[in-house]
């Protein structure tokens, strides 16, 4: 996307999120697996974004399991926010069934606060990480920001 673009488009986000690079498991609604090759590439409160070898539908509905760096393995409902191919056919020819020809947004279904515990041990665990650099930075005399 191009510098201009970038500029203007409105982000919709209303959380925050971590870059995790873990393996998912995607299936439909009624159990059948969908979007192949999944991997979990950035996680949020409310939501997650992936990608696979096959794209889905935005609106359809999911559920997706991932394991945390914890060993945690958080399942959640959700549908299909957005989905975007990598590669057009009419340019490059028909995606190859690799893992990064599709990028989705899955947007979780309103859930509980008990539900999404593992993902606030995420954020506070990278915050704990970002205090303790902060403090070597001081004690090393290096700027706190870089």
């Amino acid at each position: 996307m191009g510098r201009a673009l970038r500029r203007h488009r409105i982000d919709t986000r209303t959380t925050a999120r971590l870059p995790l690079c873990a393996p998912a498991h995607v299936t439909t609604e009624d159990g059948k697996p969908a979007a192949p090759l999944s991997r979990c590439t950035e996680i949020g409160l409310g939501g997650l974004r992936l990608t696979a070898a096959e794209g889905l539908v935005p609106g359809e509905r999911v559920r997706v399991l991932v394991r945390l760096p914890s060993g945690h393995v958080f399942e959640i409902e959700g549908q299909v926010a957005w989905a975007k191919l990598t590669l057009h056919p009419s340019l490059f020819g028909a995606p190859e069934g690799r893992d990064d020809d599709a990028h989705l947004g899955i947007a979780f279904d309103a859930v509980s606060e008990e539900r999404l515990l593992p993902i606030r041990r995420l954020f506070a665990a990278r915050d704990q990480e970002r205090q303790r650099a902060r403090c070597l930075r001081q004690l090393h005399g290096l700027p706190i920001h870089a």
